[in-house]
């Protein structure tokens, strides 16, 4: 089954078609504060695991309530339908993982670059990586994988509330280490596409990862190993690309 038959039409599923926008008092899902708290973030969380199961348009309002052991019209009154709820889905878990793991532990923006390059790839790395085994951790980030490959309209508020500032960090840290060179828009988008794609496939690639090399718990010392070498690799790799640029500034030797 494709992820989504038809990704750029949100439209409302037959379980949402009777029901209010607004339930009165009621019929509220819950009578407190605190209740309604609790009953929107067992939504948050049922619905990573139903859409990460069942892709956008097959996943069910319905189900994502039975889950969470909520009113059917819950996801109504609290986020105002199904395309609301996927969307708000994403923000609170990117939200969750910066303040979780921030990429800045340890340095400031005057630290030195190749301090602030460390502390980057070792707050990216956990990010992406330290849900380990947690099954709404696996749905949320499988989810936001999906959305770079195949966006829906919710990508748009992605990209630009959460994954623009993290690009823009890191071009930023890339500019104090590669220096000139960072003036070649060539240079810098390869340093920043080889960074994030050398992470990123410890989790994309995971399958092959095992498959070549043998299941590895990711563990807090395993994740360190691997910050550690992506951080090694990409400071051995920007002086490469430095050197390229200044060749190619001075062109090729003469005779």
């Amino acid at each position: 089954m494709n992820r989504r038959q038809d990704h750029r039409q949100w439209t409302s599923l037959p379980d949402e078609q009777d029901m209010p926008d607004r339930p009165g008092r009621s019929g509220r899902p819950d009578q407190s504060g605190r209740q309604d708290q609790g009953t929107r973030e067992r939504l948050l969380a049922a619905a990573a695991e139903v859409f990460a199961e069942h892709g956008y348009n097959a996943a069910t309002v319905r189900e994502i309530c039975r889950r969470a052991g909520a009113n059917v019209a819950a996801v109504n009154y609290h986020f105002g339908g199904k395309d609301n709820l996927y969307a708000a889905m994403l923000d609170h878990y990117m939200r969750t993982c910066q303040a979780a793991f921030p990429l800045d532990v340890g340095v400031t923006p005057d630290s030195p670059p190749r301090e602030r390059l460390r502390a980057f790839v070792h707050g990216l790395v956990q990010r992406i990586l330290g849900g380990g085994d947690d099954p709404v951790s696996q749905a949320h980030g499988k989810l936001v994988s999906l959305e770079l490959i195949d966006p829906t309209p919710a990508c748009d508020g992605l990209l630009r509330e959460h994954i623009a500032p993290v690009n823009d960090l890191l071009a930023d840290i890339l500019r104090g280490l590669l220096g000139p060179a960072a003036d070649d828009p060539d240079v810098l988008r390869t340093c920043l596409l080889a960074i994030f794609g050398h992470i990123s496939f410890h989790y994309n690639g995971r399958a092959a990862i095992v498959h070549f090399y043998g299941h590895e718990e990711l563990t807090p010392e395993v994740l360190h190993r691997i910050a550690e070498g992506v951080t090694r690799f990409t400071l051995g790799g920007i002086m490469a690309m430095s050197g390229t640029a200044a060749c190619q500034a001075t062109g090729p030797p003469t005779a």
